[in-house]
């Protein structure tokens, strides 16, 4: 294993957080990640669908049974850690989690980061 050392080519390096949340399946995914690059300058995120279970929902099912699994979208955002408080507060209010069933936040240090920009005159995607 070959372990130099950095040189002044390697990417710095940053302390950082990793948001995560649980939205719901209608395009709120999203908006949120549109204003994060937007307004908030943050492009190292990350959405996937996945199938989530409404643990607090009112779910009818038999005993012994669970309920129907529905459509969701796990969003995973890596902030710096300055900023983290401020961002978490911005995604929580941005992407409504607080409305009935409007999904599930949390946030926990990350051992290493670098940085990521893109090129210069990269054109955003259409609406």
């Amino acid at each position: 294993m070959n372990s130099k050392p950095p040189t002044d080519s390697a990417a710095p390096r940053e302390a950082c957080k990793l948001i995560s949340c649980v939205l719901p399946d209608d395009g709120t995914e999203k908006k949120l990640i549109r204003a994060l690059r937007d307004e908030k300058q943050i492009t190292r995120a990350n959405s996937i669908s996945c199938l989530g279970m409404a643990v607090l929902a009112d779910a009818r099912t038999k005993f012994g049974e669970l309920p129907e699994p529905v459509l969701v979208r796990k969003v995973d955002v890596v902030v710096p850690e300055a900023d983290a408080d401020d961002l978490y507060d911005y995604i929580y209010e941005k992407a409504r989690i607080g409305r009935p069933q409007g999904g599930a936040i949390w946030m926990r240090a990350l051992t290493l980061t670098s940085p990521f920009a893109l090129p210069e005159g990269m054109p955003a995607e259409e609406p």
